[in-house]
């Protein structure tokens, strides 16, 4: 039904949480660009064929956005992964995804369109959710005709696999299974997130 398309370390400053990231796998990001209306803006670097990591931090040039900044950037005091974005394998839509999720009971929100401007004027547009639970519930994007991140942005690392702990695991891993991805979920007291990925330093883990 989904596969995975993404995993999102959120910064409170992006220059600082992106070399964090670069620090630790040996290698460096790409420019990505403003989210406009959302205040925030990213660097990219890609996991594989068809996954990437997003490094995404508020963006100085953009006002506060009046309902804050997606996944509680504004309330960050350090750089962490935050959560991860799937997508519709062939055959399946967005609308497939999220009404699994709901089906699950996880709520996945509206589906919205969005877009942002890369360095070299382009201008790419996709459609996401707006909802998600922190670290092992995903929201969900599609590309539409737009070519995938993963693709043109800097290689040399490879996502491994996501792992992470739950208060009420049972409910995560039945999630996952409805919607046919693969996350290692423990139980837990706290909700936390962590990609381990093979890297020129090595394989090494994000948190």
């Amino acid at each position: 039904m989904a596969a995975i398309d993404h995993i999102v370390y959120a910064a409170p400053n992006l220059a600082a949480g992106t070399a964090a990231v670069e620090a630790l796998v040996g290698m460096s990001a790409a420019p990505g660009g403003p989210h406009p209306g959302m205040g925030t803006r990213n660097t990219l670097m890609s996991l594989g064929d068809d996954v990437y990591l997003e490094i995404i931090a508020p963006d100085p040039e953009q006002p506060d956005p009046p309902n804050g900044r997606p996944f509680d950037i504004d309330a960050m005091n350090e750089g962490r992964l935050i959560t991860f974005a799937i997508h519709a394998s062939d055959g399946e839509t967005i609308e497939d995804v999220t009404a699994a999720m709901a089906a699950c009971g996880e709520d996945p929100g509206p589906i919205s369109a969005m877009s942002r401007v890369k360095p070299d004027g382009e201008e790419i547009h996709w459609s996401l959710t707006m909802s998600a639970g922190p670290g092992l519930v995903p929201f969900v994007i599609e590309w539409g005709n737009t070519t995938h991140p993963a693709t043109v942005t800097p290689t040399g690392c490879t996502l491994v696999s996501l792992s992470g702990t739950h208060p009420d695991p049972d409910h995560i891993r039945a999630l996952h299974s409805a919607i046919g991805i693969e996350v290692d979920v423990t139980a837990g007291d706290t909700v936390t997130f962590a990609a381990t990925l093979d890297t020129p330093n090595g394989r090494v883990t994000l948190l």
